[in-house]
């Protein structure tokens, strides 16, 4: 009755998210067809908007194909566009990452401008502090489009949608193919693809992984978390609920989740938590050098710790749904895996998490993990046979 309740509860409040966020799979609904319409014109870009480059500016006027000629007086400044509609298609780690794209008189980039998104903030806020989007400054359009520029590392969804989404604008511009080919996206999927296929077999056949599930636990901390910062998270899960689920650029994590969500409502056994988190496979690899004199929790206490997860994740979800600035990966630990845009206090958790996993078997994932509560709500939904 207690864990229908709950089940209940994160139903509730997470249909209070998106009624907050007034989108469902990035579609939206309750806004006026005016407001609507004003919001999500791809095309249009203001005065105001051209002032964010040329602050001097008195007018902005199409030309053709979404291309604006920014004045001021009767002098031309340069030309101005937004990067949609040719990059709505391109996602970063949540959502959309639209530019505004300005150019000098002479057809070079002036200045990317980066506008409102849904990406994470602090992962965002790499992307501009490692000045990516300063990294087209003076090029031609065909120049642009062509010139291979890396992707911010810890950042890499948010920063490789920044460079796609100004290759196809430009290249509709100067009518010159965007390379869209991106070999080591390729092969970061196809290794974590590898690696996934291994630890399903491990979670089937646990009677002949035996000794070797530590290297494959270290696989995870290496591969999943300090390579690739591929990690499920409750900010990643919320934001697909309201903004939609990122494909193609995040068909991989899709298709954990779903097997993280329906794996243990099949078998009612844990396959994400216990095989596939870097974050629980640091904490059980660290527990492994402590074996001997571990603390022992009384049953009370562990209970008690246990409502705090649930009481976490109900928490932020209810602080979410009524408006207030909250953001669980200002919390999730996850995050220590990309320590560059991780929050304080999600560092503080998690290296406070990893010391207390020598004494404590894997306090994080057991007493904190807002994923965790509701992966476990999930378990014990398993299907009857």
């Amino acid at each position: 009755m207690k864990r229908t309740i709950i089940t209940i509860l994160i139903v509730l409040l997470t249909a209070l998210v998106v009624f907050q966020s007034g989108r469902l799979f990035g579609h939206e609904f309750g806004e006026s067809e005016q407001k609507k319409e004003k919001t999500t014109d791809p095309v249009l870009v203001t005065l105001e908007d051209a002032r964010t480059v040329w602050s001097e500016a008195t007018s902005v006027e199409l030309t053709t194909d979404g291309i604006y000629e920014v004045k001021k007086g009767g002098t031309l400044l340069g030309f101005i566009m937004r990067s949609t509609p040719q990059s709505e298609k391109t996602i970063g780690y949540i959502g959309q990452t639209p530019l505004l794209i300005a150019l000098d008189t002479k057809a070079k980039v002036y200045r990317v401008v980066a506008l409102e998104n849904d990406e994470t903030p602090g992962y965002f806020a790499m992307v501009t502090r490692a000045g990516l989007l300063d990294a087209w400054n003076g090029l031609s359009v065909a120049e642009a489009v062509s010139a291979e520029v890396d992707a911010v590392s810890g950042a890499t969804y948010s920063s490789r949608a920044v460079i796609q989404s100004l290759q196809k604008r430009l290249a509709v511009v100067g009518e010159v193919k965007a390379n869209p080919v991106d070999w080591g996206k390729w092969v970061r999927d196809g290794v974590l693809l590898l690696f996934v296929l291994l630890t399903l077999w491990a979670w089937f056949r646990p009677q002949k992984v035996g000794r070797y599930r530590r290297w494959i636990l270290l696989g995870s901390v290496l591969i999943v978390g300090v390579w690739q910062g591929r990690m499920l998270s409750m900010a990643q899960f919320l934001g697909w609920i309201t903004g939609g689920i990122p494909l193609p650029a995040q068909w991989l994590m899709l298709a954990i989740l779903l097997l993280a969500l329906l794996l243990p409502i099949i078998t009612g056994k844990a396959y994400y938590c216990s095989w596939l988190c870097p974050m629980g496979a640091a904490q059980s690899l660290l527990g492994e050098v402590n074996k001997k004199h571990k603390l022992k929790l009384s049953p009370t206490l562990v209970k008690w710790l246990q409502i705090l997860r649930t009481a976490i994740l109900l928490f932020g979800l209810l602080a979410i749904g009524i408006g207030l600035s909250f953001d669980f990966a200002d919390i999730e630990a996850f995050t220590i895996f990309r320590p560059q845009s991780a929050p304080v206090a999600a560092l503080v958790l998690a290296i406070v998490s990893l010391l207390l996993s020598i004494f404590v078997a894997r306090p994080w994932c057991r007493f904190l993990c807002p994923l965790g509560e509701v992966l476990e709500d999930v378990r014990r939904r398993k299907i009857k046979s």
